[in-house]
């Protein structure tokens, strides 16, 4: 009885190796061969991976709304809670490369207390996906990032980081708000 389960497993053994000896030059020849993409050509690639120009016009005011969000104190992220807020920007420049940005009112709420914002300025690309800039809020100052991530619906949807400096704190709030052009 053994021998005969010895020779079931022999054979067995025989047509996987020969299985393995089959497929093998076929997989290796399937490999495709390593890319010599130079960075050049990466980036000039980047510039053409299906991005449009956003068109703003000078005095044309942007409105960014927060739907949800939160915020941590930085160095110590055990320290959280919501955040809100609305952000009124309007467009001061059209360049080449993109548009200037002027901040003309918003607020903040960082678990209930608010921050109004009283000035600021800000850039924006061309394609309308990223936004950075800086600008005064009660008590500090602040950095924000503001970067678009696409339209649901009717709806534009964009995340904001803010980076609020006042007094001894510093907070780290980020927002999912919509976007009204």
């Amino acid at each position: 009885m053994n021998t005969k389960k010895t020779a079931v497993a022999a054979t067995l053994g025989v047509f996987a190796i020969l299985a393995l000896l089959i497929a093998y030059p076929a997989v290796a020849a399937s490999e495709a061969p390593p890319s010599s993409t130079t960075p050049q050509q990466l980036l000039q690639r980047s510039g053409r991976l299906g991005s449009q120009q956003v068109h703003l016009s000078v005095g044309q005011t942007i409105t960014l709304t927060s739907v949800a969000g939160g915020y941590t104190i930085v160095g110590d992220p055990g320290v959280n809670g919501t955040a809100s807020g609305a952000m009124t920007l309007r467009v001061t420049g059209s360049l080449a490369g993109g548009y200037t940005i002027s901040i003309s009112g918003g607020s903040l709420n960082i678990n209930g207390t608010t921050f109004i914002i009283s000035a600021g300025s800000a850039e924006l690309g061309i394609h309308g996906r990223l936004m950075v800039g800086q600008g005064q809020i009660t008590g500090g100052q602040f950095l924000f990032q503001a970067r678009n991530i696409g339209r649901f619906g009717n709806t534009d949807y964009g995340v904001l980081r803010v980076d609020i400096s006042s007094g001894s704190f510093q907070l780290a709030v980020r927002l999912l708000v919509t976007t009204l052009a």
